[in-house]
Order: structure tokens, then C-alpha cells, then sequence
């Protein structure tokens, strides 16, 4: 059976009435055949739910899909027939049955499905989307939140992911989800098919993922973890930290190296590092890389280049200018 075969919008095999119907729910688009123009037999089914909607999608013959910047959206691609080939940004690629997609809204996209192509679509609000993940990495986001567009399925996490999604088309098939009286239920599974996505694929985040806190370390550790966070970008001294903490210097050194295997000043440099390689990876810095580093409180660039380049293998330079590439 189809998926949401329950919440067909249309089909149709006129190219232009696909077109109207589908930038309806997505956004402005080019679409043309590009082959055997007979076999053009679009279906769009789409089912809305409280922070993204799912849908089923096909166009039947190989045909040409420009919509430029999406803007206000991503959208993740998940090919369960045929295959397609994907341009973000300056990144190309076939996406198959091994291979997902999620579309940047700030890149310009180019994609051609291929005759017989099927895919499951996931679309998210883009505000939503990074609202969630500043809830999630309990941080502000400051610049636009950038993933690989390509998703690797040869990765357990992101299999065990497409299982999920997998799970909720059935429920939706089976009227369990995506109704009106699915309610906190439906928002909680949202969440969670969310929040294993953003931990799963890399993007200009992904660094706080790896920081985690320790689960079993003091309260006081979470609040002094918290104050670094929230106060990163300005002058910092241990006893600030301490004190935010409502603990003593010693104590809170100590615990900091039981648990996390560091000194709180070295957890408030790791801080900073992230937040600038969210910038520097964001593909919109505009500032050099020593003014980003000044403003995140590691004036000395020398040093700072040094201590970035060990904690992510290469040069801040290199973050910044490969991601201005692939945004092209």
C-alpha cells in the first residue's frame, strides 16, 4: 500500500498543476520532465502534525526540481524506491536507498528524480527546528543552523532513526498519529524523532552534542556548566564561576576533574571553541576569524588557533572557508 494513503493531496499527470499544488505546501518551484513526458504521474500525500508534517511523494518520470533557497523550511528525503541526485549548497550527490537527504534552507537546491524515484519527505518549520535544538544543546544559536546534506544510512544511528520514521508512517497509516485527538502524544514523538536527528547528523551543532554533562556529577557542576554557557562570551574568572556554582574554587575544581576530566577554565575554553566553530561553520561569517575568536573572549589568535586546531583537526581558516564553499 502507499504510504498516507489516507491524506492524498492529489495526483496528476499534468507538470504544471503538480507544480501550483505542491509549492502550496512547500514553496515556489521550477519542475520539468526531462524524460518520457508520458510517465509523468505526480502524487503528493500529506499529513501535518504539531511541529512538522510527513509526507509520501513520486513524480512517476525523471523530471528537474529547482526551488532555489527553501527559505523556512528543511526538508529530510528518504528514498524508499528509485534514486535521485542532490544539490545543496556546494554539495552534490545520489541519494538512494542508502542515502537520505536533508535540504539547507539557507543553500540554493537543485535536485533531479529519476524515473520510478518514491521518497518519504519530513518537513520542518525551520524556527521550530532550531528552537528546539537551543532547548536541546541549552544554548542560543546564534547564526543559521547548517547540516550535511547527505545522510548516510550505512550508519546504525541513522538506520535506527529511519526505523523510527518508519514506525510513525505506519501509526499514521493506521490512525494511530496525525489525528486531531493525537495531541501531547503525537508532539512528545515529534520530539523525539527531532532530537535523535540532530544528535545523529553533523552539522555546525554537533560539537555540543559531544559535551554532554556528566550524569552523575554534583549540582553544582551543572550550575557552573550552565554560567560558562549562558556568560561565554564575556570575561570570566574561576571565582566567577565558583561563585555562580555557590561552591569554593577548590571544591569545584576538584569535582570538575573527577567528573569531566578537566578544570572548569578549561571547560569555559572548550565553550568558547564551540560556539566559534558554530559561526565559523555556519557559512554566513562575514568577520575574520580573529574578530569571531575576540568576541567569543580568545583575543590571542596564535593561541587560540592552536587550541582549535587540536580540538578539531584543523585550521579555524579551514572551517570558515570550506563552509563558505559548500553554501554556494
Amino acid at each position: 500500500m502507499t504510504p498516507l494513503s489516507q491524506y492524498a493531496l492529489f495526483r496528476t499527470g499534468d507538470p504544471e498543476q503538480a507544480r501550483d499544488m505542491v509549492a502550496r505546501k512547500f514553496c515556489g518551484h521550477k519542475l520539468e520532465p526531462l524524460a518520457d513526458r508520458s510517465a509523468f504521474d505526480a502524487c503528493h500525500h500529506f499529513a501535518p502534525g504539531a511541529m512538522l508534517a510527513i509526507n509520501y511523494m513520486r513524480y512517476g518520470a525523471t523530471v528537474l526540481i529547482e526551488p532555489g533557497e527553501l527559505q523556512e523550511f528543511y526538508l529530510i528525503q528518504i528514498p524508499i524506491a528509485g534514486g535521485a541526485r542532490i544539490t545543496n549548497g556546494g554539495i552534490a550527490f545520489d541519494s538512494d536507498l542508502g542515502n537520505g537527504t536533508i535540504l539547507n534552507p539557507d543553500r540554493t537546491t537543485r535536485m533531479v528524480w529519476y524515473s520510478g524515484c518514491e521518497q518519504l519527505l519530513i518537513y520542518i518549520d525551520r524556527r521550530a527546528l532550531t528552537g528546539f535544538a537551543e532547548r536541546l544543546i541549552g544554548r542560543a544559536i546564534t547564526t543559521p543552523l547548517v547540516f550535511d546534506p547527505q545522510i548516510s544510512f550505512a550508519r546504525k544511528a541513522a538506520r535506527d532513526w529511519r526505523k523510527r520514521v518508519m514506525a510513525i508512517y505506519s501509526a499514521a497509516d493506521e490512525g494511530c498519529l496525525f489525528t486531531a485527538d493525537s495531541g501531547h502524544a503525537q508532539r512528545l514523538l515529534e520530539e523525539e524523532l527531532m532530537a535523535m536527528f540532530l544528535r545523529l547528523q553533523p552539522s555546525n551543532i554537533s560539537q555540543f552534542f559531544h559535551d554532554d554533562p556528566a550524569s552523575l556529577a554534583p549540582g553544582y557542576v551543572t550550575r557552573a556548566r550552565r554560567f560558562i554557557a549562558e556568560n561565554a562570551r564575556h570575561p570570566i574568572a574561576l571565582s566567577d564561576i565558583a561563585a555562580a556554582a555557590d561552591v569554593s574554587v577548590r571544591a569545584l575544581q576538584y569535582e570538575f576533574m573527577k567528573s569531566l576530566s578537566m578544570s572548569p577554565m578549561q571547560a569555559l575554553r572548550k565553550e568558547r571553541l564551540m560556539q566559534i566553530r558554530q559561526e565559523l561553520a555556519s557559512g554566513h561569517c562575514d568577520a575574520t576569524v580573529a574578530r569571531v575568536a575576540a568576541k567569543w573572549g580568545m583575543p590571542h589568535f596564535g593561541r587560540f588557533s592552536q587550541y582549535y586546531a587540536a580540538e578539531y583537526g584543523e585550521l579555524p581558516s579551514s572551517t570558515k572557508s570550506a563552509s563558505k564553499l559548500l553554501r554556494q
